[in-house]
């Protein structure tokens, strides 16, 4: 059954102002899911206004109405749970299980930032007597979200939820293969009676709606999570208004694993960081540094279990490993894989699957390469796919200047029975977020972001105030006296 949605905008249901519509498939079967509006500029337009002019009434709403809010809309969730994992495995290729986690981490995410809203604060500085001088912490406005399609429920949620709790408003732009999740979720805030236009959802191309949403002069904020080459495009739109950025780019996680690791740990670890989410994760752990002493058990456990990771539907819950997330993805994972059979050992995978039942679907079959060194294109670039290289190393020095050496820095992984050497290896990783004997630590209480090209800023924890604040500084003269001669005065 299709489930053709409309734009959310100013509380209302509309139409694109095109009249255009584009379908979402699902990428295990190539079903048509549905269709939703392809908006234009002149939505996202009506959009900001909506949410311009809702604006000052959320501004000064209680903080403690603003947590409620969230509140509601985190059992709202968990309420339609069963219906979002469902269309999550569906639309984004999720597996069922993985789906239905999600949903959960996505209420919780909601509820910790509804606990913002009255405690993100100013403080008081000591500047001398007679003199009073603080800052408050102040809503910037109308913020404009720009949503990738691997985590496309959870990823709406890390940005508007704490920019909602502080007192602005949203516009949110879904990635194109995942548009139908955002308008569900839509449907469940209009549900809950949030004020008109403190929420907005326009569909369309990133190159037109999400191109307009970052250059918009009333959006005083913008967050995107996705390549690096269009984060740069969203950067250059955002400078003539100097809107403030948060990035969350591309990401090549190197993963060391020590030599007083048993194999059968290492495996797991590979395991976890290379094919969750089918390798599609910013944070995946791609470049595996293995010590030479354990390296080719590790290589030789690493390719059974390779072989053995079960493909299917998502909504079968013996699949463990999904789809890409379109067949647009499927192309750039086999033109890398294309590259490092010319660089390096191709050891499993390296195709599409055999089964007739998965030649309908994205999917491709976990690929492992061995013998690859850390200057080779398929150990440098991003693939955001089930593609693991792993490097053979013996000096620890040496394996952290190789992890180093790559022009991302989003996370990293160190796996070592000495916690003085892991520890120690942890300090030195240029990464913004570093798991130490495990993976994956990322936590929605802590700060995530990136070094170098990975990004600029931090999403999640107290650390995501600063993006949708700006610090005022009020200062108040407690002496009766009268102004000073204009000419001397101290500046």
């Amino acid at each position: 059954m299709r489930a053709d949605k409309l734009m959310y905008i100013g509380g209302e249901w509309v139409e694109a102002s095109s009249g255009e519509r584009f379908d979402s498939e699902n990428p295990a079967t190539g079903e048509i899911l549905g269709s939703v509006p392809k908006g234009t500029p002149a939505d996202i337009d009506a959009a900001v206004s909506a949410a311009l002019k809702a604006f000052p009434a959320w501004r000064d709403t209680d903080p403690d109405a603003r947590g409620r809010w969230l509140l509601s809309l985190a059992a709202a969730i968990r309420a339609n749970a069963d219906d979002l994992a469902l269309l999550l495995a569906r639309e984004s290729g999720h597996y069922i299980g993985k789906a239905q986690g999600l949903v959960e981490f996505t209420a919780q995410n909601v509820e910790f930032h509804a606990g913002l809203a009255d405690k993100a604060r100013g403080s008081s500085i000591p500047t001398g007597p007679g003199r009073l001088a603080l800052t408050r912490l102040e809503p910037v406005g109308v913020t404009g979200h720009i949503v990738p399609w691997n985590y496309p429920l959870f990823l709406i949620t890390r940005s508007v939820a704490p920019a909602v709790a502080l007192g602005n408003t949203a516009v949110i732009k879904p990635a194109t293969p995942t548009s139908l999740i955002a308008v569900a979720l839509a449907e469940i805030v209009g549900s809950i009676g949030l004020p008109p236009g403190v929420f907005n959802v326009v569909t369309g191309p990133g190159s037109s709606t999400g191109a307009a949403l970052a250059g918009h002069p009333d959006v005083r904020s913008i967050t995107f999570t996705g390549s690096v080459e269009t984060g740069r495009s969203v950067m250059e739109a955002a400078v003539p208004n100097m809107t403030k950025l948060t990035l969350e780019l591309g990401g090549k996680s190197p993963v060391i694993i020590f030599p007083d690791v048993d194999i059968e740990t290492a495996t797991e670890v590979a395991m976890q960081g290379a094919l969750s989410r089918c390798g599609q994760v910013c944070i995946a752990g791609t470049r595996l540094f293995v010590h030479a002493d354990i390296y080719d058990a590790v290589v030789a456990r690493l390719a059974e279990r390779f072989a053995a990771v079960r493909l299917g539907d998502t909504l079968d819950p013996r699949t463990q490993m999904g789809p890409l997330v379109s067949a647009d993805q499927l192309r750039i994972v086999e033109r890398y894989v294309a590259i490092g059979k010319q660089e390096a050992r191709l050891v499993v995978g390296g195709a599409r699957p055999d089964d007739p039942a998965l030649q309908k679907g994205c999917f491709y079959l976990p690929t492992l390469f061995a013998d690859v060194t850390n200057d080779m294109r398929i150990a440098q670039e991003e693939i955001f796919g089930p593609v693991l290289s792993a490097i053979k190393w013996t000096d620890e020095d040496e394996v952290i200047a190789q992890a180093n050496d790559s022009p991302f820095g989003l996370a990293a992984a160190v796996w070592c029975n000495d916690t003085t050497k892991a520890i120690r290896t942890a300090t030195r990783l240029e990464a913004g977020g570093v798991f130490v004997n495990e993976w994956i630590g990322e936590d929605f209480k802590a700060p995530h972001g990136g070094y170098k090209l990975s990004g600029i800023g931090r999403e999640n924890g107290f650390e995501c105030i600063s993006q949708y604040t700006e610090v005022k500084h009020i200062a108040i003269n407690l002496v009766d006296k009268k102004p000073e001669n204009w000419c001397d005065a101290p500046l």
